[in-house]
């Protein structure tokens, strides 16, 4: 058991120190993909792709959390050394992840053709044609995207999450170097913005499939392999994720850009992004250390090893408080930051008060999250329903009820309000679990 800790520990270890040097990559291009995307789109174009992107991030959802559905069952039939079955759940998820992604292809393209584009993203400086281009290739591509993008999982159930994390950040830096070729190349034009972010991440792992598959030839994916009995296990566990990711992740923190748009218009979400972008690093930089735990906390609960699970998230729950510490500091600098980061000479203005009720936000959506990736890696989701479809509600009575004074702070506190209240319910079944008191559905 001791050699079996020590390894799991070193794992998690090495996942954190190489997704470390990842985020880092990742973050600078992520810092610097904003001006560079900025200075060759004009403002209000830069607000459409924000907003445009917000679409695409629903998108990536309609997976009906079938990618995590598998996740756990992966990891624990690599854990348990049955590679048959491990081979089973993997190809029976990406055969039906497939089938959706073809429906649902059909499904979104078809309207591009009657809808008033131009009304949908409450502008008149892009064309109807340019932008049903741009979305047709957004759509398309996403939805490639989030059937190709599961393969990473082969990784992340091996308990080597920062491989999967290479592969992300390859993308994201490729789409920057083709953005900044374009700057130099051509005058701005959102069809090429959204074929750079849309796809990359599809190129890198399409190419990447082809080294992976000679490495683990006993996990390659097989229409043969497709088993319906173990569709409906993915499908049953995948659905409560689903209801999870469309209510807390897609409708409340998804539809951010598009309320902020219909309230005080595309100017209003470049103005949010600039300080979200800043204060997701402490998003970003947390999440280096919890993801790998997600599938840690999975192996050790299949080797019944609660004293590790314990010790580890009373661990994860003090770096969660310091990250609040940092974010102060991050809060007293934003000023100076943004001038650095995006000119001095902008016009672009980031109130204070914008930044720091961003911060409240970023700061109860890492609790959440660190309470739930637990739940998540013991596979105990259904009170994370419950609770993601009650404060979706409340989300929106609240947006409805001040429609008429809707500002950017507004929608920041109201995100904020949802993670906390969501938050404290799941420490709760956080704390029973680990004393192993909880019973009836705290326990499923």
């Amino acid at each position: 058991m001791l050699r079996i800790k020590d390894k799991r520990n070193k794992m998690l270890r090495n996942n954190i120190l190489f997704s470390a040097l990842l985020k880092v990559i990742g973050l600078s291009c992520s810092l610097l993909i904003v001006p560079v995307t900025l200075h060759y789109l004009e403002k209000e174009a830069y607000g459409i792709w924000l907003t445009m992107s917000s679409i695409l991030y629903w998108f990536s959802f309609f997976d009906i959390g079938l990618g995590n559905g598998m996740r756990n069952y992966l990891t624990a039939a690599i854990s348990q050394g049955d590679y048959k079955l491990a081979r089973s759940y993997f190809s029976t998820t990406l055969v039906m992840l497939s089938l959706i992604a073809a429906v649902l292809c059909i499904l979104a393209v078809i309207p591009l053709f009657f809808l008033d584009l131009n009304y949908l993203f409450n502008t008149s400086i892009i064309t109807q044609e340019e932008l049903r281009n741009a979305m047709f290739i957004a759509i398309v591509f996403t939805l490639v995207s989030f059937v190709i993008k599961n393969i990473g999982f082969i990784f992340v159930a091996m308990q080597k999450y920062a491989m999967n994390l290479f592969l992300v950040v390859l993308g994201n830096v490729i789409a920057l170097l083709i953005i900044f070729i374009l700057t130099k190349t051509t005058s701005g034009n959102l069809v090429y913005v959204v074929m750079a972010f849309t796809i990359s991440p599809v190129a890198v792992f399409f190419i990447a499939s082809i080294p992976i598959f000679f490495l683990y030839p006993y996990l390659r994916p097989s229409l043969r392999s497709f088993d319906k009995t173990i569709a409906k296990s993915i499908i049953s566990k995948g659905f409560g994720f689903f209801l999870i990711q469309i209510t807390s992740c897609l409708v409340i923190f998804g539809s951010a850009n598009i309320i902020i748009t219909h309230a005080i218009g595309p100017s209003g979400v470049t103005i949010y992004n600039i300080a979200y972008k800043y204060f997701n690093l402490l998003a970003i930089a947390y999440t280096i250390i919890i993801s790998p735990l997600w599938n840690a906390y999975t192996d050790a609960y299949v080797k019944n090893d609660m004293i590790w699970i314990k010790k580890s998230f009373i661990r994860s729950l003090k770096i969660w408080a310091m990250s609040i510490v940092c974010g102060l500091v991050l809060l007293l600098i934003s000023d100076s930051f943004y001038k650095f980061w995006i000119g001095d000479k902008s016009t672009l203005v980031v109130p204070f008060s914008v930044s720091l009720c961003t911060l409240i936000f970023i700061s109860f959506f890492n609790f959440n999250n660190c309470v739930t990736y637990l739940l998540n890696g013991l596979n105990k989701i259904k009170i994370q329903i419950f609770t993601s479809i009650i404060t979706t509600v409340f989300f929106f009575i609240l947006v409805v009820i001040s429609r008429n004074k809707l500002t950017i702070e507004g929608v920041s506190l109201y995100m904020a309000l949802c993670y906390a209240l969501m938050g404290a319910v799941h420490f709760y079944q956080c704390k029973l679990l680990i004393e192993k008191k909880a019973k009836g559905i705290w326990n499923e």
